[in-house]
């Protein structure tokens, strides 16, 4: 092949190859003015590919939400039947469970009724113990007793206190601050008497007398216990039939407890501390 040698270009594009001996001209063409544009059948594919894919992905879209809504209204069908089925389950057992309460409150009813008088007089024993250990512990106790007894004295000629010969000694060492309670009495003595029994007293005057004795404050009490007692139970008895006119037609007896039943009838410390008090 001959080699292209400078000026052997021309002007119109054409290319002169030397002519070697033996061998054909061949002329080369001419170049292209412009590069020939190839059509794009790959990007028109690719559009073509996204926007099957994207209505495909809508269709299964919907496929799913619907699948998901008739699921949800399944869901809430079977929680509706299975509500109302539970509801009226829960009814049945509410109601057994109040019936089994109220038989437990007539019960507990029966036995506080049948042992409230052997309560009542245990409660008075122990706290008559708890009194008698307080005055033997603390004589002080015996000088408030009796202080407070001469403050219900009207009389102001003669005052005769009478007290257990365990406490007569001890009193008199407050003889005198003891007639200072009586403004103006004339006469105050204090006496020895084996029929009160330590801690109490009976104070005498010309009007008549005083009953302090251990004793008598607790028969008080006792009554007062009893009184109060019964008034409850006459309480709890219009209550249970108030109530009974109001009850819902369940089968059901009326509760026979009140409020004022829920409490223990008798507490030995709240009871011997009011009994404290009292003296």
């Amino acid at each position: 092949m001959g080699l292209i040698k400078k000026g052997q270009i021309k002007a119109k594009g054409t290319i002169v190859i030397e002519k070697k001996a033996g061998r054909p001209f061949l002329p080369v063409p001419k170049p292209l003015a412009e590069p020939v544009k190839l059509s794009q059948p790959k990007v028109e594919t690719k559009v073509l590919l996204e926007e099957d894919i994207a209505k495909v992905k809508s269709e299964a879209q919907k496929i799913i939400d619907q699948a998901l809504d008739e699921a949800e209204k399944v869901r809430e069908d079977a929680y509706n039947d299975g509500y109302a089925e539970g509801e009226h389950e829960a009814a049945e057992k509410t109601t057994e469970a109040l019936a089994i309460i109220n038989q437990a409150v007539l019960e507990k009813k029966k036995i506080l009724n049948d042992a409230e008088p052997e309560i009542l007089r245990l409660a008075i024993k122990v706290a008559e113990q708890i009194i008698r250990s307080e005055v033997s512990l603390h004589r002080d106790v015996c000088l408030n007793i009796v202080a407070e007894a001469i403050t219900r004295v009207s009389d102001r000629e003669q005052v005769i206190v009478r007290v257990n010969r365990e406490d007569s000694e001890f009193l008199k060492r407050y003889k005198d601050r003891l007639a200072g309670i009586l403004d103006g009495v004339r006469s105050f003595s204090i006496l020895e008497d084996q029929t009160i029994e330590p801690g109490g007293c009976v104070i005498e005057t010309s009007l008549g007398f005083i009953d302090s004795k251990i004793s008598t404050k607790l028969k008080s009490i006792e009554e007062a216990f009893a009184r109060t007692n019964k008034e409850i139970e006459q309480e709890r008895v219009h209550l249970q039939a108030v109530d009974s006119d109001k009850l819902p037609e369940q089968g059901l007896e009326p509760l026979a407890e009140t409020e004022l039943a829920e409490e223990p009838l008798l507490d030995n410390d709240e009871f011997a501390d009011d009994l404290k008090e009292d003296f």
